[in-house]
Protein backbone atom coordinates (compact mmCIF):
# COMPACT_ATOMS: atom_id res chain seq x y z
CA UNK A 1 0.00 0.00 0.00
CA UNK A 2 1.09 3.74 -0.81
CA UNK A 3 2.30 5.01 2.30
CA UNK A 4 -0.38 8.28 3.85
CA UNK A 5 1.07 11.53 3.89
CA UNK A 6 -0.84 14.34 4.65
CA UNK A 7 -0.14 17.46 3.18
CA UNK A 8 -1.40 21.36 4.73
CA UNK A 9 -0.91 24.61 2.44
CA UNK A 10 -1.61 23.71 -1.52
CA UNK A 11 -0.88 26.63 -2.74
CA UNK A 12 1.92 27.21 -5.35
CA UNK A 13 4.69 24.98 -3.97
CA UNK A 14 2.97 23.01 -1.38
CA UNK A 15 0.67 21.95 -4.98
CA UNK A 16 3.85 21.06 -6.69
CA UNK A 17 5.30 19.18 -4.08
CA UNK A 18 2.19 17.29 -3.73
CA UNK A 19 2.10 16.17 -7.17
CA UNK A 20 5.60 15.27 -6.92
CA UNK A 21 5.07 12.85 -4.00
CA UNK A 22 1.95 11.64 -5.78
CA UNK A 23 3.88 10.42 -8.81
CA UNK A 24 6.50 8.91 -6.48
CA UNK A 25 3.84 7.10 -5.26
CA UNK A 26 2.92 8.61 -2.53
CA UNK A 27 -0.77 8.93 -1.31
CA UNK A 28 -1.17 12.72 -0.57
CA UNK A 29 -4.45 13.93 1.67
CA UNK A 30 -4.10 17.72 1.44
CA UNK A 31 -5.67 20.28 3.04
CA UNK A 32 -6.10 24.01 2.61
CA UNK A 33 -8.32 27.19 2.87
CA UNK A 34 -8.38 28.33 -0.48
CA UNK A 35 -10.82 25.98 -2.81
CA UNK A 36 -8.82 26.47 -5.86
CA UNK A 37 -5.88 25.15 -4.15
CA UNK A 38 -8.17 21.75 -3.41
CA UNK A 39 -9.16 21.58 -6.60
CA UNK A 40 -5.93 21.64 -8.25
CA UNK A 41 -4.88 18.59 -5.54
CA UNK A 42 -7.86 16.49 -6.35
CA UNK A 43 -7.01 16.84 -10.48
CA UNK A 44 -3.74 15.52 -9.89
CA UNK A 45 -4.99 12.52 -7.59
CA UNK A 46 -4.70 13.95 -4.00
CA UNK A 47 -7.53 13.34 -1.88
CA UNK A 48 -8.45 16.52 0.62
CA UNK A 49 -9.98 17.17 3.82
CA UNK A 50 -12.26 19.92 5.87
CA UNK A 51 -9.91 20.76 8.00
CA UNK A 52 -5.87 20.43 9.02
CA UNK A 53 -6.77 18.10 11.86
CA UNK A 54 -8.54 16.09 9.36
CA UNK A 55 -5.64 15.98 6.60
CA UNK A 56 -3.36 14.66 9.47
CA UNK A 57 -5.66 11.67 11.00
CA UNK A 58 -3.87 8.17 10.45
CA UNK A 59 -0.58 9.79 8.53
CA UNK A 60 2.99 8.47 9.46
CA UNK A 61 4.27 11.86 7.37
CA UNK A 62 2.58 15.30 7.39
CA UNK A 63 4.04 18.25 5.21
CA UNK A 64 3.46 21.85 5.46
CA UNK A 65 4.00 24.83 2.92
CA UNK A 66 2.88 27.63 4.73
CA UNK A 67 2.67 31.28 3.70
CA UNK A 68 3.72 32.81 7.17
CA UNK A 69 4.89 31.83 10.86
CA UNK A 70 1.60 32.99 12.09
CA UNK A 71 -0.25 30.71 9.60
CA UNK A 72 2.43 27.33 10.65
CA UNK A 73 1.92 28.72 14.61
CA UNK A 74 -2.49 28.59 13.93
CA UNK A 75 -2.00 25.32 11.90
CA UNK A 76 0.28 23.34 14.51
CA UNK A 77 -0.59 25.09 17.86
CA UNK A 78 -3.65 26.67 16.94
CA UNK A 79 -7.34 25.49 19.17
CA UNK A 80 -7.55 23.03 16.14
CA UNK A 81 -4.34 22.66 15.34
CA UNK A 82 -2.92 19.98 13.91
CA UNK A 83 -0.43 18.67 16.56
CA UNK A 84 -3.25 17.49 18.46
CA UNK A 85 -3.91 14.71 16.16
CA UNK A 86 -0.80 13.72 14.51
CA UNK A 87 -0.31 9.70 15.87
CA UNK A 88 2.33 8.80 17.51
CA UNK A 89 5.66 8.31 15.51
CA UNK A 90 4.53 10.48 13.04
CA UNK A 91 7.32 12.64 10.89
CA UNK A 92 6.31 16.23 10.20
CA UNK A 93 8.62 17.99 7.55
CA UNK A 94 7.38 21.56 8.00
CA UNK A 95 8.81 23.45 4.52
CA UNK A 96 8.33 27.18 5.64
CA UNK A 97 10.19 29.44 5.67
CA UNK A 98 9.80 30.32 9.43
CA UNK A 99 10.45 31.43 12.68
CA UNK A 100 13.45 29.62 14.18
CA UNK A 101 12.03 30.16 17.74
CA UNK A 102 8.70 28.73 16.41
CA UNK A 103 10.40 25.60 15.39
CA UNK A 104 11.92 24.91 17.84
CA UNK A 105 8.39 25.41 20.34
CA UNK A 106 6.45 22.68 18.03
CA UNK A 107 9.56 20.33 17.92
CA UNK A 108 9.02 20.32 21.82
CA UNK A 109 5.82 20.06 22.03
CA UNK A 110 5.64 17.74 18.97
CA UNK A 111 8.28 15.25 21.23
CA UNK A 112 6.24 15.25 24.04
CA UNK A 113 3.35 13.53 21.72
CA UNK A 114 6.39 11.31 20.39
CA UNK A 115 5.86 13.20 16.81
CA UNK A 116 8.89 13.99 15.42
CA UNK A 117 8.91 17.81 14.29
CA UNK A 118 11.69 19.00 11.27
CA UNK A 119 11.80 22.17 10.17
CA UNK A 120 12.86 21.22 6.75
CA UNK A 121 12.70 24.89 4.35
CA UNK A 122 13.88 24.71 0.92
CA UNK A 123 16.05 26.95 -1.45
CA UNK A 124 14.73 27.32 -4.82
CA UNK A 125 10.85 28.79 -5.79
CA UNK A 126 8.77 27.69 -8.85
CA UNK A 127 11.07 26.92 -11.74
CA UNK A 128 13.39 25.11 -9.89
CA UNK A 129 10.52 23.02 -7.71
CA UNK A 130 8.87 22.34 -10.90
CA UNK A 131 11.79 20.83 -12.26
CA UNK A 132 12.74 18.83 -8.84
CA UNK A 133 15.62 21.11 -8.30
CA UNK A 134 14.91 23.04 -4.96
CA UNK A 135 17.66 22.16 -2.40
CA UNK A 136 16.46 20.83 1.09
CA UNK A 137 17.97 21.68 4.27
CA UNK A 138 16.90 19.89 7.59
CA UNK A 139 17.24 20.65 11.38
CA UNK A 140 15.75 18.11 13.59
CA UNK A 141 15.54 14.60 14.39
CA UNK A 142 18.14 12.95 11.86
CA UNK A 143 16.73 9.41 12.80
CA UNK A 144 13.48 10.25 11.29
CA UNK A 145 14.92 12.05 8.64
CA UNK A 146 16.69 9.11 7.35
CA UNK A 147 13.68 6.98 7.76
CA UNK A 148 11.77 9.46 5.61
CA UNK A 149 13.78 10.87 3.51
CA UNK A 150 12.57 9.50 0.14
CA UNK A 151 9.90 12.17 0.49
CA UNK A 152 11.96 14.83 0.30
CA UNK A 153 13.98 13.18 -3.04
CA UNK A 154 10.50 13.24 -4.60
CA UNK A 155 11.34 16.82 -5.00
CA UNK A 156 14.60 18.20 -4.46
CA UNK A 157 18.09 17.45 -6.09
CA UNK A 158 19.88 17.50 -2.32
CA UNK A 159 18.87 16.93 1.17
CA UNK A 160 21.72 18.66 3.59
CA UNK A 161 21.13 17.80 7.23
CA UNK A 162 22.21 20.87 9.33
CA UNK A 163 21.68 19.85 13.23
CA UNK A 164 19.34 20.31 16.39
CA UNK A 165 15.57 21.89 15.97
CA UNK A 166 15.94 25.70 14.37
CA UNK A 167 19.54 24.66 11.99
CA UNK A 168 17.48 24.17 9.06
CA UNK A 169 15.70 27.10 9.33
CA UNK A 170 18.62 29.51 10.24
CA UNK A 171 20.32 27.82 7.22
CA UNK A 172 17.62 29.09 4.89
CA UNK A 173 17.53 32.47 7.17
CA UNK A 174 21.83 32.74 6.21
CA UNK A 175 20.81 31.26 2.40
CA UNK A 176 18.40 34.16 1.56
CA UNK A 177 20.47 37.05 3.28
CA UNK A 178 23.20 36.19 0.46
CA UNK A 179 20.78 36.28 -2.02
CA UNK A 180 19.41 39.13 -0.90
CA UNK A 181 22.51 41.22 -0.78
CA UNK A 182 24.00 39.99 -3.68
CA UNK A 183 20.68 40.42 -5.66
CA UNK A 184 20.76 43.96 -4.55
CA UNK A 185 24.74 44.17 -5.36
CA UNK A 186 23.82 43.12 -9.03
CA UNK A 187 21.51 46.25 -9.01
CA UNK A 188 23.55 48.60 -7.79
CA UNK A 189 26.23 47.69 -10.37
CA UNK A 190 24.04 47.34 -13.36
CA UNK A 191 22.60 51.08 -12.21
CA UNK A 192 26.64 52.37 -12.17
CA UNK A 193 27.39 50.98 -15.57
CA UNK A 194 24.09 52.50 -17.36
CA UNK A 195 24.90 55.51 -15.83
CA UNK A 196 28.36 55.61 -17.11
CA UNK A 197 26.81 54.65 -20.31
CA UNK A 198 26.68 50.86 -20.68
CA UNK A 199 24.23 48.71 -21.75
CA UNK A 200 22.59 46.60 -18.98
CA UNK A 201 22.29 43.50 -21.37
CA UNK A 202 25.72 44.13 -22.46
CA UNK A 203 26.85 44.08 -18.48
CA UNK A 204 25.15 40.89 -17.77
CA UNK A 205 26.18 38.68 -20.65
CA UNK A 206 29.83 39.60 -19.85
CA UNK A 207 29.02 39.22 -16.23
CA UNK A 208 27.58 35.35 -16.63
CA UNK A 209 30.77 34.27 -18.19
CA UNK A 210 33.45 36.34 -15.83
CA UNK A 211 34.53 34.62 -12.63
CA UNK A 212 31.54 36.00 -10.71
CA UNK A 213 29.41 33.36 -11.07
CA UNK A 214 31.69 30.56 -9.63
CA UNK A 215 32.57 32.39 -6.56
CA UNK A 216 31.33 30.63 -4.04
CA UNK A 217 33.13 27.27 -5.61
CA UNK A 218 36.42 28.89 -6.00
CA UNK A 219 36.63 31.17 -3.05
CA UNK A 220 33.92 29.76 -1.08
CA UNK A 221 35.59 26.75 1.07
CA UNK A 222 39.27 28.97 1.88
CA UNK A 223 37.00 31.31 3.33
CA UNK A 224 34.65 28.97 5.29
CA UNK A 225 37.94 27.36 6.37
CA UNK A 226 39.51 30.46 7.45
CA UNK A 227 42.57 30.07 4.99
CA UNK A 228 43.72 33.35 2.99
CA UNK A 229 47.09 32.09 2.37
CA UNK A 230 46.06 31.56 -1.05
CA UNK A 231 46.62 35.00 -2.61
CA UNK A 232 44.13 35.84 -5.53
CA UNK A 233 43.93 39.46 -4.61
CA UNK A 234 44.95 41.01 -1.13
CA UNK A 235 42.50 42.55 1.21
CA UNK A 236 44.85 45.97 0.57
CA UNK A 237 43.47 45.62 -3.90
CA UNK A 238 39.95 44.93 -3.11
CA UNK A 239 40.06 48.27 -0.45
CA UNK A 240 41.65 50.31 -3.34
CA UNK A 241 39.24 48.80 -5.92
CA UNK A 242 36.33 49.71 -3.93
CA UNK A 243 37.34 53.09 -3.29
CA UNK A 244 37.69 53.40 -7.10
CA UNK A 245 34.34 52.36 -7.95
CA UNK A 246 32.65 54.30 -5.46
CA UNK A 247 34.27 57.63 -6.32
CA UNK A 248 33.77 57.19 -10.20
CA UNK A 249 29.58 56.09 -9.13
CA UNK A 250 29.80 59.52 -6.51
CA UNK A 251 31.01 61.67 -9.21
CA UNK A 252 28.21 60.00 -12.06
CA UNK A 253 25.84 61.14 -9.00
CA UNK A 254 24.75 57.35 -8.44
CA UNK A 255 24.21 55.97 -5.04
CA UNK A 256 26.27 53.20 -4.18
CA UNK A 257 25.34 52.16 -0.55
CA UNK A 258 26.50 48.47 -0.43
CA UNK A 259 29.79 49.46 -2.18
CA UNK A 260 30.60 51.94 0.39
CA UNK A 261 29.58 49.39 3.26
CA UNK A 262 31.81 46.59 1.85
CA UNK A 263 34.95 48.94 1.43
CA UNK A 264 34.03 49.61 5.16
CA UNK A 265 34.48 46.44 6.30
CA UNK A 266 37.80 45.73 4.15
CA UNK A 267 39.21 48.69 6.09
CA UNK A 268 38.70 46.65 9.22
CA UNK A 269 40.64 43.79 7.77
CA UNK A 270 43.67 45.99 7.10
CA UNK A 271 43.18 47.28 10.86
CA UNK A 272 43.62 43.72 12.03
CA UNK A 273 46.70 43.42 9.78
CA UNK A 274 45.59 41.63 7.49
CA UNK A 275 46.14 43.67 4.30
CA UNK A 276 48.35 41.65 2.70
CA UNK A 277 46.04 38.46 2.71
CA UNK A 278 43.94 37.07 0.81
CA UNK A 279 40.74 39.33 0.44
CA UNK A 280 38.72 36.25 1.61
CA UNK A 281 39.89 37.58 4.82
CA UNK A 282 37.21 40.24 4.97
CA UNK A 283 35.57 37.84 6.74
CA UNK A 284 38.01 38.20 9.76
CA UNK A 285 36.32 41.86 10.11
CA UNK A 286 32.69 40.53 10.46
CA UNK A 287 33.41 37.63 12.84
CA UNK A 288 35.74 40.04 14.99
CA UNK A 289 32.56 42.55 14.88
CA UNK A 290 30.26 39.13 16.00
CA UNK A 291 32.61 38.76 18.99
CA UNK A 292 34.63 35.70 17.66
CA UNK A 293 38.20 36.27 17.95
CA UNK A 294 39.83 37.01 14.68
CA UNK A 295 43.39 35.77 12.88
CA UNK A 296 45.97 38.98 12.74
CA UNK A 297 48.99 38.82 10.30
CA UNK A 298 51.42 41.24 10.99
Amino acid sequence: MAEKVAFLGLGKMGGLMTKHLLEAGYSVTGYDPMPKAMAAARKHGAKTAKTPAAAVKGAGIVCSSLPTPAVVRDVYLGSGGALKAIRRGAVVFELSTSSVELAREIAAAGKKKGVAFLDTPVSGSIPHLEKKQVAAIVGGDRKALEKHRGVLEAFSKSITYMGPSGTGLIMKLVTNHILNIHHAGIAEGLAFGMKAGLKAGNMVKFLQESALSQLLFYKGPDMAARDYSNVIAPVELSKKDLGLSVEEANDLGVPVPLGVAARQQYVAAIALGLGQADFNAVFEGYLNAAGEKPKRRG
